[in-house]
């Protein structure tokens, strides 16, 4: 088949749902069909897979978080234009939110195929604007996928539909135990943290809890992701300063290493997360992980085994599960034991079977 992946998020900055379009259109790349990505492309954007640059983007504030989305008046030319060269099915993510997205969905002649990552969490003001003027997107779609049920949720709220459930996928070609060790990495037990630096993210109570838990525990605390840097540092008291490891943005070949380096990877978001593919990336390189009992948590953790959820927004609880796993080492064991089987239902060869089905229904 020819297939055309649409994403409304700028190609150049990393985020789950490109994260999702990537891993997919390699496994389907990988079953010989013909693939493209079509999107905003930003400064950059280089990749080993086609991407047609459907415009430049600016940030815009998007449920609890900063969505960098096109308002280019060409957008819509160019998604026209792309989809000219013909395609068997036009995938179209986060098919609701202008431009790109929504051209895609009106432009095609093919079938196209819709998936909503979006939970609850933040305004609603999006989906309620959208209800009232892309009723005629929504019809356009002949194939509806949620990636969990939170996202099914707070989808068919605004637009009722009947739902497939499949979820974000993980490379477990890539993302499995490693003996190597980051450099830098600190010794001893770790807790690692992988994600931007947004409130929605909860690394505040994550760092609440780590102060109580270093009073219990020898261990560091290690935090992978965009937006930390010395004025995070500078607000952590001395003595904990010396415990917390910042290493940045790293690539996701090299995420790996990080998470088999640690004993337990945190996931502390307030909400806003219909899946959270943090979870299922840790799991499939063995290490468990504690989560807030958001709901898009609360799936994957009870679906794989792999983890403990806690009381999400309370720092004593997220302690005293942290505490529990790191003084543990039997729980550890067969809480990995668990992640390493639970991850493989999410691996890209079993979800692309069910996407590759849609497709062909």
């Amino acid at each position: 088949m020819r297939i055309a992946y649409v994403s409304p998020y700028s190609w150049s900055h990393p985020g789950g749902v490109n994260s999702h379009i990537k891993g997919l259109a390699r496994e389907m790349l990988e079953r010989g069909h013909s693939v493209c990505v079509i999107a905003p492309r930003g400064k950059s954007g280089s990749c080993d897979l086609e991407v047609i640059d459907a415009g430049f983007t600016i940030p815009f504030p998007s449920n609890a978080s900063i969505a960098r989305i096109s308002i280019s008046p060409l957008a819509p030319l160019r998604v026209r234009n792309a989809l000219r060269r013909g395609f068997d099915v036009v995938h179209v993510h986060e098919p609701l939110v202008p431009l790109v997205s929504v051209s895609a969905v009106l432009s095609s002649d093919s079938k196209v195929v819709g998936t909503f990552h979006a939970a609850r969490g933040g305004s609603d003001f999006t989906y309620r604007v959208a209800k009232t003027f892309l009723k005629r997107v929504h019809k356009r779609l002949g194939c509806l996928i949620a990636v969990s049920e939170a996202a099914r949720d707070y989808a068919s709220d605004f637009f009722p539909g009947e739902y497939l459930i499949i979820p974000n996928g993980v490379n477990t070609r890539i993302f499995k135990p490693s003996r190597e060790k980051p450099e830098g990495y600190p010794a001893g037990k770790t807790v690692l943290f992988v994600g931007r630096n947004e409130k929605r993210k909860g690394v505040e109570i994550l760092i609440n809890a780590f102060r109580i838990v270093t009073g219990e525990v020898d261990c560091s605390l290690v935090i992978v992701g965009p937006g930390f840097g010395s004025e995070f540092l500078r607000k952590l008291d001395s003595t904990l300063r010396r415990r917390v490891f910042l290493f940045g943005e790293v690539k996701n070949e090299e995420l790996p290493k990080f998470f088999s380096a640690a004993q337990v990877v945190c996931a502390p978001a307030l909400g806003a997360e219909s899946f959270g593919i943090v979870l299922v990336e840790a799991m499939a390189c063995g290490t468990p992980v504690v989560a807030s009992n958001i709901p898009g948590y609360t799936a994957v953790v009870e679906k794989t085994g792999g983890g403990i959820t806690f009381k999400s927004g309370d720092s004593a609880d997220l302690a005293n599960v942290l505490i529990q796993i790191l003084s543990d080492e039997s729980m550890r064991l067969s809480l990995s034991e668990k992640a390493i089987k639970g991850a493989g239902l999410y691996s890209w060869k079993t979800i692309a079977d069910k996407i590759e089905a849609c497709y062909m229904g």
